[in-house]
C-alpha cells in the first residue's frame, strides 16, 4: 500500500506558533485548527497526499477521543492514560503512514500546531514542553509517539490488533523506545518483550526496575545475537530466561540495600 503524504511544519513556523500559543485555552485553540497552513510542504514523491477532507475527518475522531477522555476541560491520570492508549490505535490505523513519514517531525508538528493544537495542548497544558507539541523528539510528541508505540505493538494476528498496548505503562514504554537503535525499532523483539512481560512473575518486585534491568541484559545479547533472526519461541525463551535473570538481580539488589540500611 502507497503511503499518504501529511503536510508538514517545518522547525521555524512551529517554534512561531508555539509561542503565540503559550497559555491560550483549548477552547481558544479550536480557533485556531485548520486543514491547511501557508507554510506547510509535502515532500515531492513517495507517496498520495493527504486531502483536506481526510484530514478534517482525521481531526473529527482525535476530537470525539478527547471529548469521552473530559476534553476541553481538565482530565485525570486514568483518563489521559485510556486517550492515549485509544488514540495510539486511532492514528496508526487511520492515517496510512509508513515508517519513513512517520519518522518526520515535522508531519506530527503539523498535527499538534495546526490540525490538531486544541487536543495537544488540552493533554499536556497551557505551556507543554516545546517536544510535545514542535516535535523535536518524536519520542515525547503528544502524537508521535503514540503512532511508535502501536507500530511497534501492532499484530494482526490478535482479535484485536492493538491489545499489546495496554501491557506496559507510558513510563515503561519509553524506557524501550528510547533505546530503539539497539533494541526499540524492532517490532519482533518488542512483540516478544511484550509477551513475556504479561506472564511474568515478577515476585513483586517493581516493574521499571526489573524492565532496565532486563533491557541492560538485551543490549549486552545484541552485540551478539540477532533477534531479527530468531523464531518466536526461541527468542520468547530466550527473553524469559533474561527476565528471570533480572526478577531475581532487582530482589537480592533490594534486599542488599535493607541490609545496609539496617546495618547503618
Amino acid at each position: 500500500m502507497m503511503s499518504r503524504l501529511y503536510p508538514r511544519l517545518l522547525p521555524w513556523h512551529a517554534k512561531n506558533l508555539y509561542e503565540e500559543y503559550r497559555g491560550l485555552k483549548p477552547s481558544e485553540l479550536t480557533a485556531h485548527s485548520d486543514t491547511t497552513h501557508t507554510s506547510a510542504v509535502f515532500v515531492a514523491t513517495g507517496g498520495d497526499r493527504v486531502s483536506a477532507t481526510d484530514l478534517a475527518a482525521l481531526r473529527k475522531k482525535v476530537v470525539t477521543l478527547a471529548t469521552d477522555a473530559g476534553f476541553p476541560d481538565e482530565s485525570n491520570r486514568s483518563s489521559s492514560a485510556e486517550f492515549d492508549l485509544r488514540l495510539a490505535a486511532l492514528l496508526h490505523s487511520e492515517m496510512g503512514l509508513v515508517p519513513a513519514e512517520a519518522a518526520s517531525g515535522d508531519v506530527w508538528a503539523f498535527l499538534a500546531l495546526v490540525l490538531l493544537p486544541d487536543v495537544a495542548y488540552w493533554r499536556y497544558g497551557p505551556l507543554p514542553n516545546a517536544d510535545r507539541v514542535q516535535a523535536t523528539d518524536i519520542t515525547r510528541h503528544v502524537f508521535g509517539r503514540m503512532w511508535w508505540r502501536a507500530q511497534l505493538v501492532h499484530d494482526p494476528s490478535e482479535p484485536s490488533h492493538y491489545s499489546a498496548l495496554a501491557i506496559l505503562g507510558e513510563a515503561a514504554f519509553d524506557q524501550i523506545y528510547a533505546r530503539r537503535k539497539a533494541l526499540g525499532g524492532s517490532p519482533h523483539l518488542v512483540k516478544a518483550i511484550l509477551r513475556v512481560w504479561r506472564d511474568l512473575d515478577r515476585e513483586g518486585e517493581n516493574e521499571r526496575d526489573v524492565l532496565r534491568d532486563l533491557l541492560k541484559r538485551l543490549l549486552r545479547l545484541a552485540a551478539f545475537v540477532s533477534f531479527e533472526a530468531m523464531e518466536d519461541l526461541d527468542l520468547d525463551a530466550e527473553l524469559l530466561r533474561a527476565a528471570a535473570e533480572s526478577v531475581e538481580a532487582v530482589r537480592h539488589k533490594r534486599l542488599r540495600e535493607l541490609a545496609l540500611a539496617a546495618g547503618s
